[in-house]
């Protein structure tokens, strides 16, 4: 019983980081938006493998290592933050070039992930260096995970984090797919951009300094 509680605890505040908006869910729903299931499902793996990764080393005590090695844990936050840059001020130059297509009576569109390794790798670069994910497995979830906890409950952590990284974002791209929300997109495609492109600019620079 104190190990359902544990994992329900666990599940509870993961649900909570995951429903924060952050640079998961601005990639996801501009994606779905623009009609890219397929890259969008992708993403979805490479987020959810990051999340993955994540709980793997909170399980072989990465808070003590990066508690022990300072440098390790602002390499990862550089890294996020030159990635959120690169990724944001795309969206920026392709809501000004969405203006100017307007102004000329030419159709803009913005770029689109090559391939669907191209995909993963992108959730994947997106889900490891995410800020809110590093400080949970890192912190909160260091505090909640019990001690000398049975093999089961790892291999029952691992899984659990799966399903809810799995199933949220996953219902992201349903959500932001649907034909009517596509639809008012393209009425304000170059607002969208603009809007998400900022705020994963910001968070990049927020990021940077290590806030």
């Amino acid at each position: 019983m104190p190990y359902l509680v544990s994992l329900l605890t666990i599940a509870g505040i993961y649900l909570a980081v995951l429903a924060s908006p952050g640079p998961n869910f601005f990639i996801l729903s501009q994606l779905a938006l623009e009609g890219q299931h397929k890259a969008a499902r992708f993403v979805v793996l490479g987020l959810t493998t990051g999340s993955i990764f994540w709980v793997v080393l909170a399980l072989a005590g990465l808070s003590t290592l990066l508690a022990q090695h300072p440098w390790l844990a602002a390499g990862v936050r550089v890294a996020g933050a030159a990635y959120l840059l690169w990724y944001g001020v795309g969206l920026l130059r392709c809501a000004l070039r969405s203006h100017r297509s307007a102004e000329s009576g030419t159709a803009a569109h913005t770029p689109r992930l090559a391939s669907p390794l191209a995909a993963y790798r992108s959730g994947l670069l997106t889900g490891v260096t995410n800020p809110k994910g590093a400080a949970f497995w890192t912190s909160a979830f260091a505090a909640l995970f019990p001690l000398h906890a049975p093999a089961w409950f790892h291999v029952a952590t691992v899984l659990l984090v799966t399903s809810l990284s799995l199933g949220w974002h996953l219902g992201i791209t349903w959500v932001f797919g649907n034909a009517a929300l596509r639809r008012g997109y393209l009425r304000m495609e170059r607002a969208v951009n603009g809007i998400a492109g900022g705020a994963l600019v910001l968070l990049g620079i927020q990021r940077l300094a290590g806030r």
